[in-house]
């Protein structure tokens, strides 16, 4: 049985996620399920604009977003960037 990550892990998973979105050329798009679950914690922690595809349901009940597209980074979300890199400890140190 696969362990779910602790709350912990999983906002230091979107403030990594965050902070790779802050150093691309926006927009980014991306499709990938899991980055999506994250970009829309991050939308709704008013930390980055990102639009997204309609849901999806499926036969089973489960709903899917199948893209997203991140427009921007508020500053918000500069200020927690910046806020995560000074705390986070660095690759090399891991």
């Amino acid at each position: 049985m696969k362990k779910s990550p602790s709350r912990t892990g999983r906002a230091a998973a979107c403030y990594e996620l965050l902070d790779v979105l802050s150093r691309r050329k926006l927009p980014v798009v991306c499709c990938v399920p899991e980055d999506i679950h994250k970009i829309l914690a991050l939308r709704s922690a008013a930390l980055l604009e990102a639009q997204t595809d309609p849901a999806i349901v499926l036969r089973n009940g489960e709903r899917r977003i199948e893209r997203a597209v991140v427009t921007g980074i508020t500053a918000e979300g500069r200020a927690a960037c910046m806020a995560y890199n000074a705390t986070a400890v660095p690759a090399w140190r891991r």
